[in-house]
């Protein structure tokens, strides 16, 4: 008895499953086609990959990579393109332009908002707080390290180890054959 119960609930189960696959097969009436605006997809994507080119433009320039009159002229057409899409797509979408400008506004009076005890005053305090160490770090004297005298970055003046080859504060290259701004007198 508990055979045949088992062999009923899964072709009931089986019944339900392929009623619920051939159900919208069935269903009288045309089928619900996702209308997609293909001009509007494809402005947009043009519009980003011409920003990714000026971003890929200025990097560029500022690596060496381009001479001032090369960037000049490729960077003008490519926002000539930019603008000319951005008006595309406001045309096609004339919501999205009003949206945009409300999100704006909204994005401008939260930012004049500054509440106390938030994430922004806590930013302004642990910049403080970086500066102040900074300032602690570059003022105070080294110990001379292996009997050596200090030395210390000729651009920041913080205190560099012997074996660094770069400043830890700032960057700066160090030659390892540069003597050192604190001369040992022997």
């Amino acid at each position: 008895m508990s055979v045949t119960l088992g062999i009923l609930i899964a072709l009931l189960l089986s019944g339900l499953a392929i009623a619920a696959v051939t159900w919208p097969l069935l269903k009288k009436g045309p089928a619900p086609v996702l209308i997609e605006d293909d001009r509007l997809t494809e402005l947009l994507h043009r519009k980003e990959q011409v920003l990714a080119s000026i971003k890929e433009l200025e990097f560029d320039y500022r690596v060496g990579k381009m001479s001032e009159a090369d960037y000049q002229q490729y960077d003008q057409r490519l926002r000539r393109q930019a603008i000319g899409l951005i008006q595309q797509i406001e045309q096609v979408a004339p919501e999205s332009a009003g949206l945009d400008a409300t999100l704006e506004r909204e994005i401008e009076k939260r930012r004049l908002v500054k509440p106390t005890g938030t994430a922004i005053d806590e930013d302004a305090g642990m910049e403080a707080e970086i500066a102040r160490r900074r300032r602690v770090l570059v003022t105070q004297p080294a110990a001379p390290v292996n009997g050596s005298a200090a030395r210390f970055c000729t651009n920041c003046g913080a205190t560099l180890a012997p074996h660094h080859k770069f400043c830890a504060n700032c960057g700066t290259p160090i030659e390892q054959g540069e003597p050192s701004a604190a001369v040992e007198t022997a």
